[in-house]
């Protein structure tokens, strides 16, 4: 029941991110649109300013034509009275004759002025588009629901075992083996790799983080075939699973929640210090930081508790979760950390035959599954500590293995070497 109420917390959570985004999206493209028409009101009115300014040149040009016109015709007037009323006759029919030949000119520039002259309407044909938008569109957009059915399964017990608390047995370690399901090559680019983290998906596709220069994910199908590429923000150093849609990722600064189904960040928590490996359990995200240690967040990015101390060095690199217990790796110390939730100690691994100790994950009995870098093998770790087995090596194509992932589901373990694009996906028998 525990298992349910988180995995509807979960759900919960994931669909107030949802909303958020959704809202956000909206309220952007609102925002989008308002500058739109508000940059065509501006072009508009420009425009109309810049025609009426020159339909206001021309009819002013017109005006001043006539200012001019009507002053030199009152001044011949005024020039006519006054000879009349002191030259002689000759004076007068000599002067009469000159002026009015000058009044001529004048009502002949003005009836050439008059004769073609300009009215003008202002009106303004709005763009169908836009009238169309007033007319037709009668929604922002839709919203649009998705519903993905799932199904929890349900592990009934009998009802005298109800009260019985279940514990580790050493019979999952001492029967498991290997059974080789497929080798891969990885798609290599720029001539280089440094896979650090890999993870396998509710539908058994296989993602591949390279830490590299290319920023994405690589996602293959349980058959070896490279299916696409996923764009991340930065360089992905691990990987850990939340659901069937939704992943995080450990980069240099930060940490991200990716939907992988549309590439949306629902969120995104930064760090003064590197970020390493990163784990998913039950509802919270566990996140090695150099110089600061575990730092527990819930799916929000909401930091809970921080695990100091040794788990705060510079050469803790990989980390995984069970319902109860962490695990780290100590490459330079060759150690293999198990401590519970809270950063109780719980045992120390080491061995002579794991060197470079680097990813990391557990089964469904809390046995470790751990590469050693430097020694090219796979090995596991009962749930004790104190007992171990090499499950693979060298001659099994293995050279310095960087990263590995159990599913408990489909009992699929996934190895990745760094450098030379060699996979190995196996069934856990």
């Amino acid at each position: 029941m525990k298992h349910f109420m988180n995995n509807r917390n979960v759900a919960m959570k994931n669909l107030e991110l949802e909303e958020q985004r959704v809202r956000k999206s909206i309220s952007e493209m609102r925002t989008n649109v308002n500058k739109h028409l508000d940059d065509l009101e501006k072009k508009m009115l420009d425009e109309l300013s810049d025609q009426c300014g020159n339909c206001k040149s021309k009819n002013g040009k017109v005006q001043k034509h006539l200012n001019k016109s009507e002053k030199e015709i009152q001044l011949l007037q005024e020039q006519t009275s006054q000879l009349k009323r002191v030259g002689s006759d000759l004076q007068v029919f000599l002067g009469t004759r000159q002026i009015n030949k000058l009044i001529l000119d004048e009502v002949q520039s003005v009836k050439s002025m008059t004769s073609a002259m300009q009215d003008y309407k202002i009106g303004v044909e709005i763009h169908q588009g836009i009238v169309s938008l007033l007319e037709n569109v009668d929604h922002f957009g839709k919203v649009k629901i998705e519903e993905n059915t799932i199904s929890l399964p349900f592990k009934d017990a009998k009802v005298d075992q109800a009260q019985i608390v279940h514990a580790p047995t050493g019979q999952s370690f001492d029967r498991t083996r290997l059974q080789l399901r497929q080798n891969f090559k990885i798609k290599q680019k720029n001539n280089k790799m440094n896979v650090q983290g890999c993870a396998i998906l509710p539908n058994s596709h296989l993602l591949i983080a390279d830490y590299n220069e290319d920023k994405v994910i690589m996602e293959y199908s349980d058959d070896g075939r490279h299916i696409r590429d996923i764009p991340v923000s930065r360089k992905p150093f691990d990987i850990a699973i939340i659901d069937n849609k939704c992943i995080a990722f450990s980069y240099d600064d930060c940490m991200e929640i990716l939907n992988f189904k549309d590439n949306n960040v629902h969120a995104t928590v930064n760090f003064k210090w590197p970020c390493m490996g990163i784990s998913y359990q039950n509802g919270s995200i566990y996140i090695l930081v150099l110089n600061e240690g575990i730092v527990k967040m819930d799916i929000s990015g909401k930091q809970l508790r921080t695990i100091g101390g040794k788990y705060a060095e510079d050469c803790i690199d990989h980390i995984t979760t069970t319902s109860d217990r962490i695990y780290c790796t100590n490459c330079e110390k060759n150690l293999v950390y198990c401590c519970g939730l809270t950063g109780e100690d719980i045992w120390t691994f080491t061995d002579q035959s794991l060197l470079n100790t680097a990813g990391i994950t557990a089964d469904v009995d809390q046995n470790v599954f751990v590469v050693g870098a430097s020694s090219n093998n796979l090995m596991m770790i009962k749930h004790d500590g104190k007992v171990s087995k090499i499950l693979l090596t060298e001659s099994d194509g293995l050279i310095n293995p960087r990263t590995v992932h159990y599913n408990r589901d489909k009992k699929l373990l996934l190895i990745c070497n760094r450098g030379n694009t060699n996979a190995f996906l196996y069934r856990v028998i």
